[in-house]
C-alpha cells in the first residue's frame, strides 16, 4: 500500500533579551515570550520610571492574558468591515492589542500618577500552518532575515513617516527640520487605537528580530546582519545586539527578541505507519520563557542590568516554560479584586484614582537617592540593598 510522503516540520526556537542601555537608570523595554501560545511581544514603555515601566508590563500581561483565555478560538468582539478578510489567527491577534491599549489606557486616566503613560508594541503570532501574523503600533519594529538579506517589515508609527505618506516629494532640508522622535501611535493615548497587520508566509531558516528603538535606532541592517555571521546560536545574537547598541552609545532601553523557525527532518519512510501519515505539519518545541515584570533577584548576589532568556538545550526538553509578567509589582496601582481580574483576562475597572502618597518610596541609605520596585542595587551609587 502507497504511503504519503511525510513533510518536513518547522520547529520554532526563540531567545530575547532587554538591557537598560547606558544613559538610562529604569528599563521601560518588556519582552515576552510565551512560546505555548505561539505568541512573542516586545513593548516599549514611555512616560517616566514611575508609569513607563508599568505600561509595557501591563502591555504584555494583557496579550498573553488574551491569548490564554481565547485559546479555543472565540474572540469576544464582533469583526469591524474592514477587518473581514483578515485570517482568524490575525484577528485575534489584533484583537489583543485592542485590549491592552484598553487596559493601559484605563490605568492612565484613573490613576493621577500615571497620567501620560503609554507604549509602543510589536507581536507576531505563529498559527501553526506556516503563517507568522505581525502587529505592532509605535516604532518597535519586526525584521526578517532570509538567505542573508534582512527587510524592515514593520513601518513606524512616526511624525516623519507620517509626513512623507502625506507629501513622498518632501526634501532632504524638509524632512531634517521635522523632529526624529516623535512618534504618532501608541497604546494608552486613547480608548481606541488602530492597528496594523499583516500575514507573512514561513520559510525553513527564516528569523524574525523583534526591537525597541533603542536597538534599531543606534546599528544599522549591516550590523544586524554581520551578528548572524558569527554565530548561529539566538542568546549569543541577541547579547551580540545587545553590546553593539551600547558600543554605539546606549542612549535608550534595548530589547531583542529572536524566532527562528528551523527546519527538521520527518522519521523515515520505514518509521511510518498509516495512522501518522495525517499528523499535523508543523510542531512547535515549547522551548523558551517570557521576560516577567519585575526582577526581584533577592537571592542574587550579583544583579545584572541585563535579563536574558534562553530556550534550554535540544537533549534537555521542556514541555512547556511560560513565565506570566509578574503582577505583584502592579499592587502599587491596582487593588486585589483589580488584579485578580487582570489575571484572570477581564477588563479593569477602577473607581478612581488612588493618591500618590499610597506608594511607599525608599531611599538609598548611602546617597539618598530614590529607590524602585525590584532594586537591588542603588542605580546611583551602586550600594547593595538589603531586603528587610
Amino acid at each position: 500500500m502507497s504511503k504519503t510522503q511525510p513533510r518536513h516540520a518547522l520547529r520554532l526556537v526563540a531567545a530575547g533579551m532587554t538591557d537598560v542601555g547606558r544613559q538610562r537608570r529604569h528599563n521601560e523595554d518588556n519582552v515576552l515570550v510565551a512560546q505555548s501560545l505561539d505568541l512573542f511581544v516586545v513593548a516599549d514603555g514611555m512616560g517616566g520610571h514611575s508609569t513607563g515601566h508599568v505600561a509595557s508590563a501591563l502591555t504584555a500581561t494583557s496579550m498573553q492574558n488574551f491569548f490564554e483565555a481565547t485559546a479555543q478560538g472565540d474572540l469576544p468582539l464582533p469583526t469591524p468591515n474592514d477587518e473581514v478578510d483578515l485570517p482568524r489567527p490575525a484577528e485575534r491577534l489584533v484583537q489583543a492589542v485592542r485590549k491592552a491599549n484598553r487596559d493601559v489606557y484605563e490605568i492612565s486616566s484613573t490613576h493621577k500618577e500615571h497620567r501620560g503613560m503609554g507604549s509602543t508594541i510589536v507581536a507576531i503570532h505563529y498559527d501553526g500552518d506556516q503563517n507568522l501574523h505581525i502587529a505592532h503600533v509605535g516604532d518597535s519594529r519586526c525584521y526578517r532575515i532570509r538567505d542573508g538579506a534582512i527587510e524592515q517589515l514593520t513601518r513606524d508609527h512616526s511624525l516623519i513617516n507620517d509626513a512623507l505618506a502625506l507629501k513622498p516629494d518632501l526634501t532632504e532640508d524638509e524632512l531634517s527640520r521635522l523632529p526624529k522622535n516623535v512618534i504618532t501611535r501608541a497604546l494608552g493615548m486613547k480608548d481606541a487605537v488602530k492597528v496594523d497587520v499583516q500575514t507573512v508566509r514561513i520559510e525553513p531558516g527564516d528569523m524574525f528580530l523583534l526591537c525597541s528603538d533603542g536597538l534599531s535606532g543606534m546599528i544599522s541592517n549591516d550590523q544586524i546582519l554581520e551578528v548572524f555571521d558569527l554565530t548561529s546560536d539566538l542568546s549569543e545574537a541577541c547579547e551580540l545586539l545587545i553590546a553593539m547598541a551600547n558600543e554605539a552609545g546606549g542612549v535608550d532601553n534595548i530589547s531583542a527578541l529572536l524566532v527562528r523557525a528551523d527546519d527538521t527532518p520527518p522519521p523515515s519512510e520505514a518509521q511510518i505507519d498509516a495512522a501518522e501519515v495525517d499528523a499535523p505539519e508543523l510542531a512547535v518545541e515549547e522551548v523558551a520563557a517570557s521576560i516577567p515584570f519585575s526582577q526581584r533577584y533577592r537571592d542574587i548576589q550579583d544583579a545584572p542590568s541585563v535579563r536574558s532568556y534562553r530556550p534550554p538545550p535540544p537533549e534537555d526538553p521542556v514541555d512547556e516554560v511560560v513565565v506570566a509578567a509578574d503582577l505583584d509589582a502592579l499592587r502599587e496601582v491596582m487593588s486585589p479584586d483589580d488584579l485578580a481580574m487582570l489575571a484572570a483576562g477581564g477588563d479593569v475597572e477602577v473607581d478612581g484614582p488612588r493618591s500618590i502618597d499610597e506608594i511607599r518610596v525608599a531611599r538609598c541609605r548611602r546617597c539618598d537617592h530614590e529607590l524602585y520596585v525590584g532594586n537591588t542595587f542603588c542605580t546611583e551609587c551602586g550600594l547593595k540593598i538589603e531586603s528587610d
